[in-house]
């Protein structure tokens, strides 16, 4: 089938950030100097880098230096396509959430040979933060500390696809958790607590165990909970990002 013109200039972008052409920080030509070089309309230039943008490729920056930048990579564009699946039936959230435990046990088993005390500091002044929040009854400070818990253990397995990747898989939960308002967050602080023991005894067959007992009990709940999910009335998660 064949491309439409914005998808060409689309593709072409693309090509040349895989061939080194284009690297994150650069600017692109403007529009004008885009349809010149490629042969087409401004309209259509204007459509593709919107599509970039979308896609998390691009970013606009405003003011006499601004124009459409190549941005660094993040997970941000994963995260929205994984969202929309399962929202459109596609993914379920089941299968979502069993992913998501194979990952986090991949990255609590590589913290425990890889990581280091700086990480461990950084895991523990996470759990402090949520347990702070939880006491206060600050609900959306609370879950994204709970959220960024996981981002720290992709750091502490020295693993960044890891990170995306749960991270990924995260913002759904981080979702409903926020359209749910569970009461009894406190039992979290403690499970996470456990993990970051046994990452730290550097005992990789515990932690493995004590993450999984941790996803089950949330992971239960948050499947039990969201059988309709559309009838929740989410709004996208805040990662702060």
């Amino acid at each position: 089938m064949a491309l439409r013109l914005f998808e060409e200039v689309y593709n072409s972008i693309r090509r040349d950030m895989m061939r080194g052409k284009l690297k994150p920080g650069d600017k692109l030509p403007s529009e004008r100097d885009l349809a010149e070089q490629l042969g087409v309309g401004r309209p259509v230039v204007r459509e593709a880098l919107r599509a970039l943008e979308n896609s998390g490729v691009l970013e606009f920056r405003k003011g006499a230096s601004g124009g459409a930048f190549i941005r660094r990579g993040d997970g941000r564009a994963v995260s929205r396509t994984v969202n929309d699946l399962v929202f459109l039936g596609t993914l379920s959230l089941d299968q979502l959430a069993e992913t998501r435990s194979c990952l986090l046990d991949q990255a609590v088993r590589l913290a425990c040979k890889r990581g280091t005390n700086a990480d461990f500091a950084a895991l523990e002044a996470n759990i402090e933060r949520m347990r702070v929040a939880i006491k206060a009854e600050d609900v959306e400070t609370s879950i994204f500390e709970i959220m960024d818990f996981y981002s720290l253990l992709g750091t502490a397995a020295k693993n960044d696809v890891l990170t995306v990747m749960i991270g990924s898989l995260s913002e759904i939960i981080a979702q409903i958790l926020l359209a749910l308002r569970p009461e009894h967050l406190t039992d979290l602080v403690t499970m996470r607590l456990e993990v970051l023991d046994e990452i730290k005894s550097g005992d990789a067959d515990a932690a493995s165990a004590a993450m999984a007992a941790h996803m089950e009990v949330l992971h239960n709940y948050v499947v039990e909970k969201s059988d309709n999910l559309h009838a929740l009335n989410l709004q996208p998660f805040d990662t702060k990002a």
